[in-house]
Parts: C-alpha cells; structure tokens; sequence
C-alpha cells in the first residue's frame, strides 16, 4: 500500500471498547487520520441515521467521510451528502422469517428512519432505544414487519442459543437471503447480495479510489467481506475466528486496549 486513502472501521468489538465508549486515545489518532488527508469513515449493523445520532457523541473535530449502514444496506457518502440504498429484503422472505423462528417466541425487530418496529418490549429494546435514540413502535400485527421491504431484521437471541438457532434457521432460508451473527446475542438476516464491502466498492467507484488504497477494520462476521474487498483487511484480536481467517493481518490488542488506533501507530500507518 503506498498511501492508504481511506480508513474504514466497523464499531462495536472492534472501534470502541466493550463498554461502547470511544477512549481518548482511539479519538486522538482519528483526529490525526484526518489531520493527515486521510478519509475515515464508519460500517455498522446499525441504520445511517442511527449511526450519525451514536457517532455525533464523539464530538470529532469533522465529519465523517463515509458511513455504511445495515450491513451495506445503505452507503451514505459525506461529501455529497447522500444516501444510496440497496438490495432489501422482500416482504414474502420477511414473513418466511417470522414463520421459521416462531417456535423460538423471539422478539423480532426492525430499524428504520430512527423507528424501531419490534413486536414487544423488553429490556433489551428499551437499552438499545435508548443507546440509539431510537423511538420504540410496538407492531399492532405481525403483518407490520412485512408491508414493505426492509434492509433486514434482527433477532436478539440468549448467546448460549444463538448458533443452534442460527444453525435451524440457515437449514430452512431459502436462496435469496442469509443468516448471520453480528454480535454475540444478535441475529440477523438480510439479502444475500447485502454486505459491507459491496458497499465500500461502491463508494470507491463514486470517488475514483483504488480498493489497494483502503484499510478496513472489523470482528465479526458482517464485517468478512469488507475485509476481503479492502487493500488491507484488518481483524481485531478479539474478534471470531471465521473474520480473522478473512483478514491480511490481526492485531496484537483487542478493542478494550484500543486495538485499532495501537496497530496504525504501531505499524506506521499515520
């Protein structure tokens, strides 16, 4: 890489700790990526408008270049200030969804435009609405998750149950959409064509950037391809086992000893 261009991070387990705090130091060498002409940007699970309302507590010196949203479902580009969005997920796979995890009596939910459709409350919505700012809507009928097409919906699932359902349900999806894991205890699923770095492509193809001149940092799942496509693809020491055979390198700390801003200093990257 002669001069990476583009600095592009997912967020939880992998750009703030496990406490979901951005720490100081993470936040100094974001401020000098910047300082240095380098675009930095973020890839998340979460909605852009989410993700502007969470990243805008960091309080950065400038706003962000790039921000990717429900796992490449939407590219919002800084510069121009637009968002594009991409393949969905149809209403018949949404209801197919509901259908295969109805033995398990989760509580599905969906975010959209900082609404989070969910079929009841529980403890776990009302923390992620609130870490969110997201407003709650309790679906009048099932038929409401499916009325239109959504980027995906998510499923918070016990972690010692996650994979066996994970597992029941990729047995049973059929050809158009998948299954995936993005955090411990978080399921989800969206089309099969929807991922982080067909959406970081794309902002490259929108910028006239080379692929070889971004750095791309993930933990989980989500983040494998945008490892892949990436110049360097870098996988967080804490992260699992199936991204870190995704990426080029690993780092030598995890998110809670600031991983990510350790290995470009480390490693001469700024």
């Amino acid at each position: 890489m002669d001069k990476c261009k583009l600095i592009i991070c997912d967020i939880d387990g992998t750009l703030v700790n496990e406490a979901r705090e951005l720490t100081d130091f993470t936040k100094k060498t974001i401020e000098k990526i910047h300082e240095q002409g380098i675009k930095f940007g973020v890839a998340s699970g979460r909605e852009v408008t989410e993700l502007k309302y969470f990243t805008n507590k960091w309080n950065l010196s400038f706003p962000l270049d790039i921000i990717i949203g429900l796992n490449g479902g939407q590219l919002w580009d800084g510069a121009i200030n637009h968002l594009y969005e991409f393949d969905k997920l149809h209403k018949e796979w949404i209801k197919e969804i509901l259908d295969i995890l109805r033995p398990f009596d989760l509580n599905p939910y969906i975010v959209e435009n900082g609404i989070m459709l969910c079929k009841r409350m529980d403890w776990l919505v009302e923390k992620s609405s609130k870490r969110s700012g997201s407003k709650v809507v309790i679906a009048k009928n099932e038929s409401d998750f499916y009325n239109k097409e959504h980027a995906k919906i998510m499923f918070k699932v016990p972690e010692d149950k996650i994979d066996e359902i994970m597992a029941y349900a990729r047995e049973r999806i059929r050809d158009g959409y998948v299954a995936f894991k993005t955090q411990p205890i978080m399921l989800e699923f969206c089309n099969k064509y929807t991922n982080k770095g067909n959406a970081l492509i794309e902002y490259a193809k929108l910028n006239n950037m080379k692929m070889e001149d971004i750095i791309a940092f993930g933990d989980m799942t989500n983040d494998n391809e945008m490892l892949k496509v990436a110049g360097l693809g870098v996988c967080l020491k804490n992260g699992s086992e199936d991204t870190k055979s995704c990426a080029n390198v690993i780092t030598e700390y995890t998110n809670d000893e600031d991983g990510f801003a350790r290995f470009l200093i480390d490693n001469g990257y700024l």
